[in-house]
């Protein structure tokens, strides 16, 4: 079993796992070989050698065969000691951002029989930073490394376990520079998802301080060879920072400095700036909007956000998921039920394509997790009754659940997301917007949404 990496089909044209032609052409035998390695672990759990054998597999085929190794309750403990290595897990982040859905399912199934990755990730996270701390040793255990897998953990959910990483990393950073106001601006965010809104408000404090110092410094700083890319690195930062200030203003209920923000953050963007970053400015921004009954602007700007998410990620990725339950929670803002249901329908079979049946249970969508429960509450017709439905569902939740637990986070945050709504009954509740058909967007760049920037001014 320890050779069997030696032997590995693919593994050389496999390395790069963005090679299309080579490697989709041999696929099926691809496959059937990682079925089969699996089938190998699962025959023989106790096999001593079977960890050193899948570390000598290249990356992205180890991750493959991780995920495959989902139900196959024998290997549940060799796969979460596996994936509860941090060095590990920060790697598959860094080198194969492009598609962890694998990393995801793995999460999902593991969590599913009671073992939670996030935990032990933290757990060992804790271990590694006092033995460097210590004696010195893990050099790969820099900030950075927490950074991603603190990220990774509020993308996909994992926001309260993710808070801890980020804590032990803003150790590793330079006091008051744009490395802390980097993890910094993580913790904020990662607070902020998870209710913690008193721990959001002390850090929201120091990035302002250390914002200002950092912008402050970087005027007296002396002329270097790649000046242009460190300026545009803190220009990126400093739409990073305003833009989780929005979300976090957006949490609290206060809609117009979320707006704000929101706005501050835009108008900062420019050709240079991460797709990713640019996403995540306009689709906060869309629930800023909502809030103030700006629903033409949310309409223009969620348009965009989805015309970005289709040239960057396409239309069958979790993030295109995301921003149809964006578009859901506006149809139903604009009283558009029918409509609203639909595309959130759209979203949760792409999830499913994604994910598998086990997505129903163990929900990954990160922003709308209790869309079901909005809708209940808004087709009482009326607010009190909608805030009372959802004052019980979050009691029945914390009969049921753990007080962390992901599900009932995202229940907490029905609030903010209750007072996007125009109820039925209320006065003037005609909503007169045209909403665009998402099917017939096309795909944008950063570039267009920069030229489009005086057009959401004026909306």
């Amino acid at each position: 079993m320890y050779h069997t990496a030696k032997y590995w089909p693919l593994s050389d044209i496999y390395m790069d796992r963005n090679s299309t032609s080579l490697v989709q052409s041999c696929k099926p035998l691809y496959r059937l070989a990682v079925e089969a390695v699996t089938s190998s672990f699962a025959n023989n759990p106790r096999c001593p050698n079977r960890r050193a054998a899948i570390e000598e597999l290249p990356l992205g085929t180890r991750l493959d065969l991780l995920a495959e190794m989902c139900d196959y309750p024998s290997l549940v403990e060799v796969q979460l000691e596996i994936v509860s290595d941090p060095l590990l897990v920060s790697d598959f982040i860094r080198h194969l951002s492009g598609d962890l859905t694998p990393l995801v399912q793995c999460f999902q199934w593991l969590q599913s029989v009671k073992k939670s990755v996030p935990i032990q990730l933290f757990r060992q996270y804790k271990k590694l930073d006092e033995e460097k701390f210590r004696k010195g040793s893990f050099s790969r255990l820099d900030y950075k490394c927490g950074l991603r897998i603190g990220t990774f953990l509020i993308e996909t959910g994992w926001t309260v376990e993710a808070i801890g990483i980020l804590r032990l990393a803003r150790q590793h950073t330079r006091f008051g520079t744009e490395e802390e106001l980097t993890v910094l601006r993580q913790l904020m965010r990662a607070q902020t998802l998870s209710g913690k809104l008193i721990n959001a408000s002390k850090t929201y404090g120091c990035m302002q301080m250390i914002l200002n110092n950092v912008i402050w410094a970087s005027k007296f700083t002396p002329e270097i060879p790649d000046e242009a890319s460190k300026l545009q690195s803190l220009h990126d930062l400093q739409v990073a920072v305003f833009h989780s200030f929005a979300l976090y203003h957006f949490e609290d209920l206060n809609f117009n400095f979320s707006y704000e923000y929101g706005m501050q953050s835009l108008n900062r963007i420019n050709k240079r700036s991460p797709c990713r970053l640019v996403i995540d400015v306009l689709r906060q921004l869309v629930r800023a909007c909502l809030g103030r009954r700006m629903y033409s602007k949310a309409t223009f700007v969620l348009e965009l956000a989805i015309g970005l998410v289709v040239q960057e990620y396409g239309r069958k990725s979790a993030l295109y998921a995301e921003t149809l339950e964006d578009l859901a929670i506006l149809m139903l803002a604009c009283n558009k039920v029918s409509e609203s249901v639909e595309v959130y329908s759209e979203a949760q079979h792409i999830y499913l394509q994604l994910y598998g049946s086990r997505n129903l249970s163990i929900s990954h969508a990160q922003g709308n997790l209790a869309y079901g429960l909005c809708l209940q509450a808004y087709v009482t017709g009326r607010r009190d009754a909608a805030m009372l439905h959802v004052a019980k569902s979050v009691g029945n939740y914390k009969r049921i659940l753990a007080p962390d637990h992901r599900m009932l986070i995202q229940v907490n945050r029905l609030h903010a997301t209750i007072d996007l709504f125009t109820f039925p009954n209320s006065v003037n509740t005609r909503i007169e917007v045209t909403l665009f058909n998402h099917k017939d967007i096309e795909p944008f760049s950063v570039r267009d949404v920069c030229t489009k920037l005086q057009l959401i001014q004026n909306k």
